[in-house]
């Protein structure tokens, strides 16, 4: 549930894009819509249940909706600042 101290938030998103949902590591930019990474609605939910277990914050569509990688991982580090 914890990430170490030399892994940011966008890392391990990325890693979770990456790993367990197969995105092509070339199309994983910080400046990458997260629309464009997510291809249909269940990748939303396997990312979303992904970056619970792993980053101990539960996310719904709008830290999805019309952001980009940076962005979401942005919300991701202010939702786990706030837990």
């Amino acid at each position: 549930m914890t990430i170490s101290a030399h892994e940011s938030v966008i890392d391990v998103i990325t890693e979770l894009l990456t790993g367990t949902l197969e995105v092509p590591p070339e199309e994983v930019r910080a400046d990458a819509p997260m629309r464009a990474l997510l291809e249909d609605s269940l990748m939303v939910v396997e990312l979303a249940m992904a970056v619970e277990e792993r980053l101990g914050v539960k996310i719904g569509e709008a830290e999805f909706r019309d952001s980009t990688l940076a962005e979401f991982a942005g919300a991701v580090e202010v939702l786990r600042a706030a837990a």
